[in-house]
């Protein structure tokens, strides 16, 4: 993009990052703040002046959903939770359909599976009030050091990757 005639801070102003939610929830919260701790690292190493962040979208991953849709809508929500305490910027919840209901209820339980996944974001805006909360992972030794570890962890490769890379122009 450079090549065509785009700057560090325009570049970044229009990237999207896209993160699949694990049902590992600690780790999908420590994962969400080291990407902007990352970001940010790279975008020093750019020189860039505006440190603004790209808008980070989080979804459920689909590999995380199995035949009990029951047990789909409690992996979502606490899913979503993580994205929200790790700071996504926009959030996709899938609805909890079993693959395997019978047709004649199919109609009612995706009406039903869509209500609750949409309902589940309220309820962490409005009942939980994530939303005035600027860092609920924030001071929590857990959190903290697991943030650091991947953080390390995951420069490192960038740095090992970055050492064989052929850049071509």
């Amino acid at each position: 993009m450079k090549s065509k005639g785009f700057n560090n801070e325009e570049i970044n102003e229009q990237m999207k990052i896209s993160v699949a939610l694990s049902t590992s929830y600690f780790v999908a919260i420590a994962k969400l703040r080291a990407l902007r701790i990352l970001w940010l690292n790279v975008l020093k190493g750019m020189d860039s002046v505006g440190h603004s962040f790209p808008e980070i979208i989080g979804h459920i991953a689909k590999g995380t959903q199995g035949d009990n849709q029951y047990t789909n809508m409690i992996r979502a929500s606490t899913q979503a939770m993580s994205a929200v305490i790790g700071g996504v910027d926009r959030l996709y919840i899938l609805p909890a359909n079993s693959p395997n209901e019978n047709v004649l209820d199919a109609e009612n339980a995706f009406i039903f599976s869509r209500r609750i996944a949409r309902n589940v974001q309220h309820i962490l805006k409005m009942e939980s009030h994530f939303a005035q909360v600027a860092d609920p992972g924030a001071g929590s030794y857990y959190m903290e050091q697991l943030t650091e570890k991947i953080v390390q962890e995951a420069w490192s490769v960038f740095l090992t990757l970055e050492d064989r890379a052929t850049f071509y122009v």
